[in-house]
């Protein structure tokens, strides 16, 4: 919007397009101490790359933005020159140059500059301090690699030079470029806005465009490593060239868009100036590229340029950040005024006597297409031009110098300062314009912020629409953006979602960024430190799945308070209490013929031994210990070993009759009465000597298994030695085995009770048990092993009760009539003689 002043001088400015004026003669100014401008009134620049001879480079066309910016200078020095309070009886001078966007033009009003005051020639000394160049100090160039060369020079003699558009970071090394100034924020401060505005839209699928030059590689640079650090994935990197006369250069855009066109990113982050984002911006255009959000920097986003392509809407949405920059109060009426007076005679008299004083043949005309620039012509750039960084680096100088001449508020001594004695001033000390303070932080820069802006398209106009603002934090109003999606919703541009905490990243395709998010699985863990993969938790803890920490394993036993460990004991107690009254039983009725033909007291002893084998289940309870552990076998085959024993003896008394009733007159008082006890003991002694072989060769032992269960540590008894355990309890099998064969082919008439027949089933019982634990147990390794072991006891023990004791209770508690010495004695002798009959 134009300021209601400017707008009356507009017919002012047509007239002043109709014939020429001196606006090129205002760009030197004579005075006390001369400031340095460098530029850049024109672009386009004929015949660089065909030059034989170093002549002077020419610029085709104007370029309007520079020219407001030398407007700038020229409208502070003209406010300082008549302030009675900065540099009061002193007068400020200038001398502008046009730098053209190039380098090699911008090197020889530099060579000017540094060369000795009053003459053309640099001289070549040991010492510059007392070297008085022809300025005090320079403003600008524009652009970071004009920047790069031109501030080798002028540090070399320590002249302070004032960017107002250079943000190449390279430019922050102090020590490369020690009397560097700018004020405007560096690259850095640009990317990690542009970073945190992708964040907040969670775009991380992205295309990123840089110029071929010091400002686009550098400032892609430096949005590649701080992207990689927020998770932003890269789709496609890639530079355009600067100089679009080259014949490579259609060929290279095109390529740009072919590459972004077949990626599916909808995001195009564009580090340009005006002329190279033009080119790409209507190549896109005419190639047909689909929709895009474009996020541009100041370079190119207020640029009339970029804006005035044909089509441009048709690109998508834009998104730009420009520096925070404040209003000049009266610049705009200055400028205006201006443009009248250059076409007055009286004025351009002055202005040209005071060209000829600066030594206009030096260098030649400054800016000859000026002469034929309307008030018209500048208008739209000058409502939107930033001016402030140009004005505020001609006051840094202006407040340094008067720091340097010992200025009172009245009066400034002209005394004679080198340049590098205001590097200490522009270093240290703070300085306000119009009211706002700044200084020059450790890199020699301002950092003023940046505003969001969207291109806000109405009926055909452009509006440079605030949407947002960024300091050390980004704020956008995202209700204001209308994006050009059909619900004008951001759209989504996402390679991978961001994961959730216990999800690893898992790469896909040829881009590391881009990735799925997987579940950790059990037993590991994410952790911020390692995105990439999950950590296994360590041995003895356990984690679920998509977990962000490891937890502590339980330890799991048989617990005495488990619903089957009850069961289990309520079992046992039944088993024993059934032994315990069959041992009763029998001892009431120990001189009976049943009792003494099953074996008498032998039977009280082997009663006892399966009582103890059934209370060795509460071995198996509680938490283990390596001691419970090597107990339970010993005490376990011990016992048996003890009923079986009884049975052993009671075997071998059938075999003597059956087998070899002849001598069995002569040998049964070895397995009867008081000897047979001796067998007993000897039998137990044997056992015992096995026991002895297990524990020397390797007792089972406590072992804490950490795989068998998801969340618990389970502690189980291990065997150590499969030789000492079949050794220990393949004795006990022999003897069954003997027993069985001593009795399983045993017959007796229908008149007399078949003692052998329980010892049969006793130890068949045994055996099919066996089979099937020795088959569990080897196999088994979780808290039901000690339940295999326990049941096998308790099955053992009702299988031995069952088949041998408790019929012999049943006859003699129903059956008493069949408890006698005809039923009972030499009952297995007599079964021969029915046999042979």
């Amino acid at each position: 919007v134009m300021v209601p002043d400017l707008l009356l001088c507009v017919s002012f400015g047509c007239a002043a397009a109709l014939s020429p004026t001196c606006l090129s003669a205002q760009f030197r100014r004579p005075g006390d101490y001369i400031i340095g401008g460098l530029f850049p009134f024109g672009k386009d620049i004929v015949n660089l790359t065909a030059r034989s001879e170093p002549t002077f480079v020419v610029c085709e066309r104007l370029f309007l933005d520079g020219l407001i910016w030398a407007l700038g200078m020229k409208f502070a020095v003209d406010q300082i020159n008549n302030s009675t309070s900065l540099l009061p009886g002193v007068q400020l001078g200038y001398d502008m140059y046009d730098t053209c966007f190039e380098p090699l033009v911008a090197l020889q009003p530099s060579l000017l500059f540094l060369a000795q005051n009053g003459t053309r020639g640099i001289r070549a000394l040991c010492n510059y301090t007392d070297y008085q160049p022809r300025v005090t100090a320079v403003i600008g160039p524009h652009k970071s690699d004009l920047c790069l060369v031109t501030a080798k020079l002028f540090s070399f003699l320590l002249i302070p030079q004032v960017s107002y558009g250079a943000s190449s970071e390279k430019l922050s090394n102090t020590e490369s470029y020690p009397s560097f100034y700018r004020t405007v924020p560096s690259d850095k401060n640009l990317v990690e806005a542009v970073v945190l505005l992708l964040n907040k839209f969670g775009w991380n699928w992205i295309a990123t465009i840089g110029t071929d030059d010091e400002y686009g590689r550098g400032a892609q640079g430096l949005f590649l490593s701080t992207a990689a650090n927020h998770s932003i994935c890269i789709a496609f990197e890639g530079l355009i060239p600067t100089d679009l006369a080259d014949p490579n250069a259609q060929n290279k855009l095109e390529d740009t868009i072919k590459v972004i066109n077949n990626t599916s990113v909808n995001i195009i982050v564009l580090f340009a100036f005006s002329q190279p984002a033009q080119a790409l911006l209507e190549h896109s255009i005419r190639m047909g590229l689909s929709e895009k959000v474009w996020i541009g920097t100041e370079a190119w986003i207020l640029s009339d340029i970029a804006a005035s392509i044909p089509n441009i809407q048709s690109i998508g949405t834009v998104l730009g950040f420009i520096m925070k920059a404040g209003t000049i109060p009266g610049f705009q009426q200055y400028v205006a005024d201006l443009f009248t007076s250059v076409q007055q005679d009286k004025f351009c008299q002055e202005s040209r006597e005071f060209d000829h004083l600066m030594n206009r043949d030096v260098l030649g005309t400054h800016c000859k297409e000026c002469d034929h620039v309307s008030l018209q012509d500048v208008s739209p750039t000058l409502s939107r031009s930033q001016i402030q960084p140009v004005y505020i680096a001609v006051y840094s100088v202006a407040h340094a110098l008067h720091r340097a001449l010992g200025c009172t508020h009245r009066a400034c001594p002209k005394a004679l300062i080198r340049p590098w004695q205001l590097l200490h001033f522009m270093n240290t000390l703070p300085f306000e314009v119009n009211g706002q303070s700044f200084r020059f932080d450790q890199s020699h820069g301002t950092n003023t912020g940046y505003k969001l802006i969207f291109w806000s398209w109405k009926n055909g106009t452009l509006t440079y629409l605030p949407v947002g603002d960024y300091e050390e934090s980004l704020y956008i109003n995202k209700s204001q953006i209308q994006f050009h999606t059909a619900d004008q919703k951001e759209p989504t541009s996402a390679c991978f979602r961001h994961c959730k905490p216990g999800q690893f990243k898992r790469i896909k395709g040829f881009h590391l960024c881009c990735y799925d998010c997987t579940d950790c699985p059990e037993n590991t863990f994410w952790s911020t430190k390692d995105s990439s993969t999950c950590t296994p938790c360590l041995e003895h803890q356990w984690s679920p799945v998509r977990s962000t920490r490891c937890y502590d394993r339980s330890e799991r036993y048989l617990f005495w308070d488990e619903p089957l460990t009850i069961a289990l004991l309520t079992l046992m107690s039944i088993i024993i209490s059934l032994t315990c009254l069959t041992a009763l039983l029998f001892l009431k009725n120990l001189e009976t013929p049943l009792v003494q033909a099953s074996g008498g007291k032998l039977n009280l002893f082997a009663l006892f031994t399966l009582t103890l084998l059934c209370l060795s289940c509460c071995l198996y309870i509680g938490k283990p210990s390596n001691n419970l552990c090597m107990i339970q076998q010993i005490i376990y085959a011990l016992c048996l070993s003890g009923c079986f024993s009884t049975f052993f003896i009671k075997s071998l008394e059938i075999t003597l009759v059956t087998e070899f009733p002849r001598c069995a007159p002569a040998c049964l008082h070895w397995v009867t009465q008081r000897r047979a006890w001796l067998l007993v003991a000897l039998c137990l002694l044997t056992e015992c000597l096995f026991c002895f072989c297990y524990l020397h060769l390797g007792p089972d032992y406590l072992v804490a298994d950490y795989k068998s269960l998801p969340t618990e540590v389970l502690l189980v008894c291990n065997t150590e030695s499969w030789v000492a355990f079949a050794l220990m309890h393949g004795y006990n099998g022999c003897l069954a085995c003997v027993c069985f064969l001593c009795t399983f082919m045993v017959r007796t008439s229908g008149k007399k009770y078949n003692m052998a027949r329980g010892i049969t089933f006793a130890i068949l019982i045994y055996f099919v048990i066996w089979i099937f634990f020795v088959a569990i147990f080897a196999t088994l390794k979780t808290v039901l092993r000690s339940v295999t072991q326990i049941g096998t006891i308790l099955t053992t023990s009702l299988g031995i009760l069952g088949t041998y004791y408790i019929p012999k209770c049943y006859i003699i508690l129903r059956k008493p009539d069949l408890n006698t010495v005809d039923y009972f004695h030499n009952s297995i002798q007599e079964e021969p003689e029915e046999d042979s009959q």
